[in-house]
């Protein structure tokens, strides 16, 4: 397990922190791509992969054969074959894997990463994201194909390894990019409102917690309060005060799901009076911060939340 820095966010030390998963010592020199199967990885622990994350780490899981449970922010979601999962660094994600499920899992360097984004004309997404591929064959036949050759790259050795890898990385995240244009080829093409509520969002996971006022939030966007406020009500029903404190509500479910910390220390690292804090935790999310905490708590082998 990779060691902490200094000054590192009070959630981070307690979520059990990878370069690759198992791994109790850090590696002392991680290749900016590592590949290897499902099954590998996945087998040794009877295919339960206990919720966990990469510090600086991205990873894509592309199952190819069978099914299984994604665990993110403490719900469990199904997924079947052909299906495709990105993980950003630093997202806690677990999973439970039926047996004998195939697949490959491919990890990324953040500096790796961020250089084939920059080569990406459309956005990529700011979170995790998933997708199945049923009904989308040549898709899930042009990623078999690539990770199968990825493969074949990463147990080669000798000139032209890492560009060759380089160039198969480029084209599973290209891929990807396409799986996400088709699936979302049903839908109406993203409006500008729509535009401009992603870039709230993203805007957010760096600000959330620094309880800006709105007008700050837009002259950061460039946009006036009351552009935002349309768009937000549009495209999801709120507010851009309400998304900034669901934002705030879901950082507070992460601390007290994953954390020692105390209600009152989570209040002041959220910006909180501790008493307010329980209240506004209380009125949004019908549990006090102390019974959502024993709800999620562990239970069992499977390592998900009740």
């Amino acid at each position: 397990m990779a060691p902490e820095e200094p000054g590192a966010p009070a959630m981070l030390p307690a979520v059990p922190t990878y370069d690759l998963y198992g791994e109790a010592q850090p590696r002392p020199v991680l290749d900016p791509v590592h590949l290897e199967t499902l099954m590998a990885r996945s087998h040794p622990h009877d295919w339960n992969i206990r919720p966990h994350r990469h510090r600086a780490l991205g990873q894509v899981f592309w199952l190819s054969a069978g099914s299984g449970l994604i665990l993110r922010e403490g719900q469990a979601q199904a997924f079947e074959a052909p299906f495709l999962i990105y993980m950003p660094p630093g997202a806690v994600h677990g999973f439970r894997f039926a047996p004998w499920s195939a697949g490959h899992v491919l990890t990324l360097t953040d500096s790796l990463l961020a250089s084939a984004l920059r080569l990406m004309p459309e956005p990529w997404p700011a979170g995790a994201f998933s997708f199945g591929l049923a009904g989308h064959e040549p898709l899930a036949e042009g990623l078999n194909g690539a990770f199968q050759a990825l493969e074949a790259e990463f147990r080669r050795t000798g000139p032209g390894r890492n560009t060759a890898m380089a160039g198969w990385v480029l084209l599973i995240l290209s891929l990807l990019r396409r799986g996400l244009a088709e699936e979302a080829s049903a839908r109406q093409r993203p409006s500008p409102q729509s535009v401009l509520v992603e870039r709230f969002r993203v805007h957010l996971e760096t600000h959330f917690a620094e309880h800006l006022p709105l007008p700050e939030h837009c002259r950061r966007l460039g946009v006036t309060p009351s552009t935002l406020t349309r768009a937000c009500r549009a495209v999801t029903g709120q507010s851009p005060l309400q998304l900034i404190q669901d934002r705030l509500m879901l950082e507070a479910r992460r601390l007290l799901a994953y954390t020692a910390s105390s209600v009152a220390e989570i209040a002041f690292q959220l910006g909180f009076e501790p008493a307010y804090f329980s209240r506004a935790f209380t009125r949004q999310e019908g549990l006090s911060p102390v019974a959502f905490r024993r709800r999620a708590s562990w239970s069992g082998p499977d390592g998900y939340i009740k």
